[in-house]
């Protein structure tokens, strides 16, 4: 009796390892030992990256592509970096970290995958979601442009993709948090100090005057705009080139706001130049020269305004000087 017993456990026995063998996923646990071992990113070439891009995965994938050597010379590719592993490291910590993966692949590395793939500049950020044997899902591309550069959107847009809950755990830094402390502390006590000699300053009406012209200029240059979506300060062009204005009226860059402040800046000034310092010279030739020549500011910068314009919507036709 006790050896059909016997031989009955050991039956069950091999058919529950044999079923654990079968739910075991290679891919996987390679990826689990690899993550493990560089908080969280791990490091992909040509090779693997088909591997565990390609057929079955019961994971998600988020995979790098940048270019990091000097040659190169990617200035968005070495802002965004950190904040991809800011997002990697703190997903690494939760509790989900077994089911969604951060690969880096960079150019130096995975050539080939760059020219399948038909990729001309850098950064890439692609989400590969779970699939099944057979099927043969598309990934998903994170839009850097207009969504932004920090690890706070990165990690808006997988958890959407995902289905996970992707937070982002910045380490405090309590140095600078010191500093901004002391100088807040600092400009108090020196306010105060200047407040007996300096006060006129506050209740005069050319100091509200270049208040109001500054908050103008802020709110109308597109400030809040990149304060919401935080995008790129430039963006590499085409052959090399920096771009520092992005084309289309529903993204823009992050030097962009700069720009047309400073241009609306100029107007403004040549604007009240001409209206209050003009009528101040006595003699009438000075007048007409000053008129000429700030008349002529105004033009200029008018037409720079125009171009600027139409860069952002290329079917403008028209144009005045530049």
């Amino acid at each position: 009796m006790k050896k059909p017993v016997s031989l009955l456990f050991a039956f069950l026995q091999l058919v529950f390892v044999g079923f654990t063998l079968a739910q075991a996923d290679p891919k996987k646990d390679k990826l689990i030992s690899l993550s493990e071992g560089n908080n969280g990113v791990i490091n992909l070439n040509s090779n693997s990256y088909d591997r565990f891009t390609e057929g079955k995965r019961d994971y998600g994938l988020v995979v790098l592509l940048t270019a990091l050597d000097d040659q190169f010379n990617c200035v968005p590719c070495r802002e965004f970096d950190p904040e991809y592993s800011l997002v990697a490291k703190s997903f690494q910590k939760s509790k989900k970290s077994k089911d969604l993966f951060f690969g880096h692949l960079d150019f130096r590395d995975g050539q080939a995958v760059y020219q399948r793939l038909k990729l001309m500049s850098a950064p890439n950020v692609f989400y590969f979601p779970p699939q099944k044997a057979g099927e043969r899902k598309d990934f998903v591309k994170y839009d850097l442009a207009r969504s932004g550069f920090s690890a706070e959107s990165f990690a808006e847009f997988l958890s959407k993709e995902s289905g996970h809950k992707v937070t982002v755990a910045r380490p405090v830094n309590y140095f600078k948090l010191g500093a901004k402390l002391l100088l807040v502390v600092g400009a108090a006590a020196v306010l105060k100090l200047l407040y007996r000699h300096l006060g006129f300053v506050f209740y005069h009406k050319n100091t509200w005057a270049v208040i109001s012209i500054l908050f103008i200029l802020t709110f109308t240059s597109g400030y809040m705009w990149n304060r919401i979506r935080t995008p790129p300060f430039v963006m590499p062009g085409k052959n090399g080139d920096i771009n520092y204005i992005a084309s289309g009226f529903s993204s823009q860059l992050g030097v962009e706001p700069q720009i047309v402040a400073s241009i609306y800046g100029l107007l403004a000034f040549s604007l009240v130049a001409l209206i209050k310092s003009v009528p101040q010279f006595d003699d009438q030739t000075r007048q007409r020269f000053g008129v000429y020549i700030w008349m002529g500011c105004i033009i200029f910068i008018f037409s720079a305004l125009l171009a600027l314009f139409k860069i952002k919507n290329g079917g403008y036709p028209f144009k005045l000087l530049i």
